[in-house]
């Protein structure tokens, strides 16, 4: 089976796949004509938007390269039944191991990213309303009936800290990233954040993967999720590398996350798990620019570098990190 880099590169196996479905979902033939290849981010997956005259979808297909993709269809039905806004899924296909196509909910391209041209007031508003969406999946209870991705543990805690060694620190930055790993500070943090109850996390809420129609605040690309910290979903959107949020927007959105929760954040645990996830993000925008020729990546690393900078004085990787970052 093509892996969906193939499967991208060919427009006539995802047409006739999705031809396919099309015909079974809606009972209409579409045209070639009505299939638009939309270039979406690091997921993947081939993604077309398919014109029906008055209605239209998305049509996704993905390859054995990504095994987040197999979670999307079982996740997504866990969501909606529990309150969560994500597109719903019309039909499914699965194209031999690791590999699938389906017909999903067209939420348009308007982003929270899209708007941030927009008064901090206004913004503001649609933060919060992303905060609720967040606060709705952390509530889901762990479904019985199939298994998220793999909960975070040491080792998965571990893996993000070796990923944005080698990839910011090493390919990007040129540094020696030994000293770093080998540092007692970043297993003690992996430690302290595997000890902390879980609940159901997206992993990656940035603000590229929440999506705003109908009047409505959706959360999309949700196939990472699995059991972790709330305040990691938290952090992935406040200190998203695209958004450029300033430290004063921030704090506010912070305060607005305990009133929503009716619980104080604890500043400890919220400054361990921004710190793990600015880590894979910068350790994700490195590699994917610099070894899958996305450079667009990279022009995201300086607000996420100032992010982390921001948060390393008095924290456990203050030590290991802050001089490598001078």
């Amino acid at each position: 089976m093509p892996s969906a880099a193939l499967l991208a590169a060919s427009c006539i196996p995802p047409m006739k796949e999705l031809s396919r479905l099309v015909q079974r979902t809606f009972h209409v033939t579409p045209r070639e004509e009505d299939f638009r290849t939309i270039a979406l981010g690091a997921s993947g997956r081939t993604i077309v938007r398919i014109g029906l005259g008055a209605r239209h979808c998305l049509g996704i297909l993905w390859g054995d390269d990504s095994a987040d993709n197999d979670y999307l269809i079982t996740t997504e039905s866990h969501m909606r039944a529990n309150g969560v806004n994500v597109p719903e899924i019309y039909d499914y296909e699965p194209l031999g191991p690791g590999c699938g196509a389906a017909l999903a909910e067209d939420l348009g391209d308007d982003n929270l990213l899209s708007f941030r041209s927009e008064s901090w007031e206004k913004l503001r508003s649609r933060y919060i309303r992303a905060m609720e969406q967040l606060r709705l999946l952390h509530e889901c209870p762990f479904p019985e009936n199939f298994s998220f991705q793999p909960s975070f543990d040491e080792s998965l805690y571990r893996w993000e800290q070796e990923y944005f060694a080698e990839h910011l620190l090493g390919t990007h930055l040129g540094l020696s990233a030994d000293g770093f790993l080998n540092h007692p500070a970043l297993r003690k943090m992996a430690q302290f954040l595997a000890g902390l109850p879980l609940c159901p996390v997206h992993r990656d809420s940035q603000s590229q993967n929440v999506h705003v129609h109908a009047g409505k605040t959706w959360l999309i690309d949700f196939q990472g999720m699995r059991g972790g910290r709330p305040e990691y979903d938290l952090a992935s959107l406040v200190f998203d590398g695209y958004a450029h949020l300033e430290a004063e927007q921030t704090d506010e959105l912070l305060r607005e996350w305990e009133h929503l929760t009716g619980h104080a954040l604890d500043r400890d645990i919220f400054r361990a798990c921004a710190l793990q996830r600015l880590m894979q993000m910068l350790g994700a925008y490195a590699n994917i620019g610099h070894n899958k020729g996305k450079t667009w990546y990279l022009e995201q690393i300086p607000a996420g570098l100032a992010h982390l900078r921001r948060l390393l004085p008095s924290s456990m990787l203050a030590e290991p990190l802050a001089g490598m970052l001078e």
